[in-house]
């Protein structure tokens, strides 16, 4: 019994070190006015997964899980924003594709060390493409 609530223990505490693969994406960040003049900005790149700070315009590769991409961008007294949402090609049930329905896929995978095991075995390649976002400051 005492062997069982170790391995229980020991499958239970794994699974919060286990992390999400990361893939590369290249984003062409230009930044403009309202006359579509380019302008120098400080712009923040962030995922579910990564942040990152950097000067635009300027191409950069950021590092992501499949996720999608939120940019923000600043110069002065003007600011600007930009999304990029990833879609799946999977259909299937509503429930299961709904909002509830992966949130709990997600927490089963998370805390169960079957669902730990399948993230592990499951090869999905990320099919991120790479970016061109144009952000007008206003």
């Amino acid at each position: 019994m005492k062997i069982l609530i170790i391995i229980l223990t020991l499958f239970l505490t794994s699974c919060a070190s286990m992390q999400a693969s990361k893939f590369p994406v290249m984003i062409e960040l230009n930044t403009v006015n309202l006359e579509n003049e380019k302008v120098d900005a400080v712009c923040t790149v962030f995922s579910s997964s990564d942040k990152l700070e950097t000067l635009a315009p300027k191409t950069i590769t950021f590092m992501t899980e499949c996720s999608s991409i939120n940019v923000f961008c600043r110069a002065g007294l003007t600011e600007g924003q930009h999304g990029v949402i990833t879609t799946d090609d999977e259909t299937g049930n509503f429930f299961i594709n709904s909002g509830l329905g992966y949130l709990f896929d997600r927490a089963i995978d998370s805390i169960t060390p079957m669902g730990q095991l399948l993230n592990l075995l499951d090869n999905e390649s990320c099919e991120m493409k790479d970016q061109k976002i144009t952000i007008v400051l206003e």
